[in-house]
């Protein structure tokens, strides 16, 4: 498991007392013809200090975030303020944490002293609380004024932008691909004399095209539909190693190319229990996914399950590590290990889980043990709206 906090290794600035800031955002108020263009700026602008704190937002920050004034966020770092869940975590707040090396915002005000001429960077956070994922292109520039300890710093909400791109490369390359082979398939069916026991074969292979096919299409209209606020929880009865036999037989039988094996842990516990199985079930076909995908060529993933007091932890096992970089960043919206734009495994299980089921997903990783990725939710889920 990746080490939450290591402030040792991350360049940290001492903060300004309050009365410094107060007077540099006193300083920076006083220049109304500044003020004005940067409050009618359609982006968000926020004047950072030294320590990376806000001592000026734009009125577009300001009403993204809900706050009424400037006083509400003054003195705080932007993650601080945008209530990142890596910077809420960390004791030292915004930039402190491990995880805040992979973020652009951290990136990008860190070298701003050290090059007048920054590209842009990419900064994805994770909402606290609400889980919701956001993704910012950051840039930098010196505060045109006598304080040099001061830099504008310029956020775009390109999540939008980031959304329609994950699902076109997803829709373009998965989904085009599962089509393609069904097409191909149903070709040979119809122009070729087959015998019966190939015929057969190519039938059953169109059959498990058509089911991955209505999974792809299936994952996309509950992610798009939980981020929307738009999912509605459908509790039932629900008995774990019949959900456990469900995700083996899924990939043993048709949504799995490769030869690895899906097997359920002698250990797995039987146990009737109340949940969402449609959202319990997709969330182990992800987990179970991931796990073929980053295993080689006869591995074999396992499933389990056990009990922990009134909650019930689901687990899938493989024999590969990931690496660190990766480990740093696998639940954020827009990364993927599959490459730029693709891949919403992790994330959807990220807000499926906590979000509507109520429970804690967790992973832990090494090259001793391999990845193991946990969900541990409520044996009674209870009908509550998020």
């Amino acid at each position: 498991m990746i080490d939450p906090l290591r402030p040792s290794e991350i360049s940290l600035q001492l903060c300004s007392s309050q009365i410094e800031i107060e007077n540099q955002s006193k300083a920076i108020s006083s220049n109304h013809q500044l003020l004005g263009v940067l409050d009618a700026f359609p982006g968000f602008v926020l004047i950072l200090n030294h320590a990376r704190q806000i001592v000026f937002a734009n009125h577009s920050f300001l009403h993204f975030l809900g706050a009424t004034c400037l006083a509400e966020v003054l003195g705080k770092k932007p993650g601080d303020a945008l209530t990142c869940e890596n910077a809420v975590q960390s004791a030292l707040g915004c930039g402190s944490s491990v995880f805040c090396t992979t973020c652009g915002a951290s990136k990008i005000t860190s070298l701003l002293y050290q090059s007048a001429n920054e590209a842009a960077q990419e900064c994805r956070i994770r909402h606290e609380g609400s889980g919701k994922s956001f993704d910012f292109r950051v840039q930098t520039a010196p505060f045109p004024g006598p304080d040099t300890s001061l830099s504008l710093f310029f956020l775009t909400d390109i999540s939008h932008e980031k959304r329609r791109q994950a699902l076109e490369r997803i829709f373009f390359h998965d989904v085009a691909n599962i089509a393609n082979g069904m097409v191909g398939l149903s070709r040979t069916l119809c122009e070729k004399e087959l015998s019966a026991e190939k015929e057969k074969q190519f039938q059953n292979v169109l059959h498990r095209y058509a089911h991955r096919l209505a999974d792809e299409v299936e994952a996309q209209r509950a992610l798009d539909a939980a981020e929307n606020n738009d999912l509605r929880l459908q509790v039932e009865p629900c008995e774990s190693l019949s959900l456990l036999d469900e995700v083996a037989a899924f990939y043993n039988n048709g949504g799995n190319d490769q030869t690895i094996r899906v097997e359920i842990a002698a250990d797995a516990v039987v146990t009737d229990f109340f949940t969402d199985p449609r959202l319990l079930h997709r969330i182990l076909i992800n987990m179970t996914k991931n796990a073929i995908e980053a295993s080689p060529g006869g591995a074999v993933v396992r499933l389990g399950c056990e009990q922990v007091e009134d909650e019930l932890e689901f687990w899938i096992h493989n024999q590969s590590c990931m690496p660190e970089k990766v480990q740093l960043q696998i639940f954020q919206r827009s990364f993927s290990t599959k490459g730029s734009g693709r891949g919403l495994g992790t994330y959807s299980i990220k807000l499926l889980g906590e979000r509507y089921l109520k429970g804690r997903v967790s992973f832990t990783s090494s090259p001793e043990k391999g990845t193991t990725f946990c969900f541990r939710c409520p044996c009674n889920l209870e009908t509550v709206t998020p």
